[in-house]
């Protein structure tokens, strides 16, 4: 399932371990976001989440330690990530759950155990390339979300990616979500170039 075609090689295993032990260094304010979405998700109690996106877990292991998690799943599209993320998680393999496959392909989310209580992103959404996709994604990820449930996505600040991908504004990602049929659309916090923002669907949602 090689069509990734932006600037990273994911499928190169030498060059995803040397994504991976330089992430949180190049941007160490990634910390914040993590306890973030630590916070936003404890109200919810023992909640079923999807994170696409996953890369080697970092997110995950930070929730699955600080949060009540009756199921941790995650989406990602590299062999080498999940690999990664399965060694990092090792400790929580009763409730963490791998899949293999993109957010960006047609049909991406029928093959996972909906619903969820909360779908997360961190640094991943941009991946979707233009701005006009973000409808169809949140419109997905509405369809595997159970009513009450949560939307939480982390991602590049306003500006251009290294190759010709749009990097979505806040103001964006709120209009989508709006059209999506979220509700309670707003920015969590911001740190260094990223920002947070957050989306329920309400309860009587069909």
């Amino acid at each position: 399932m090689r069509k990734y075609t932006g600037p990273h090689d994911y499928f190169d295993e030498g060059y995803v371990r040397e994504w991976a032990r330089s992430a949180n260094d190049r941007r160490p304010f990634r910390a914040q976001l993590f306890d973030a979405f630590a916070r936003e998700l404890q109200p919810l109690g023992a909640a079923r989440i999807l994170e696409l996106g996953s890369g080697p877990g970092f997110l995950a292991e930070h929730l699955l330690k600080h949060c009540d998690v009756a199921a941790y799943h995650l989406l990602d599209f590299s062999p080498h990530m999940l690999a990664l993320s399965r060694a990092r998680l090792a400790p929580f393999a009763d409730r963490a759950h791998f899949h293999q496959g993109s957010f960006v392909d047609e049909g991406w989310s029928k093959p996972l155990p909906a619903p969820f209580d909360a779908v997360i992103s961190m640094q991943a959404l941009h991946e979707v390339r233009r701005t006009e996709r973000l409808l169809p994604l949140y419109a997905e990820l509405r369809s595997v979300l159970a009513p009450g449930g949560v939307v939480l996505i982390a991602d590049k600040r306003d500006g251009q990616e290294e190759d010709e991908a749009e990097r979505f504004t806040l103001d964006a990602h709120l209009a989508a979500l709006a059209a999506a049929g979220f509700t309670d659309h707003r920015q969590v916090c911001a740190a260094g170039d990223l920002f947070m923002l957050a989306a329920r669907l309400t309860q009587n949602a069909a």
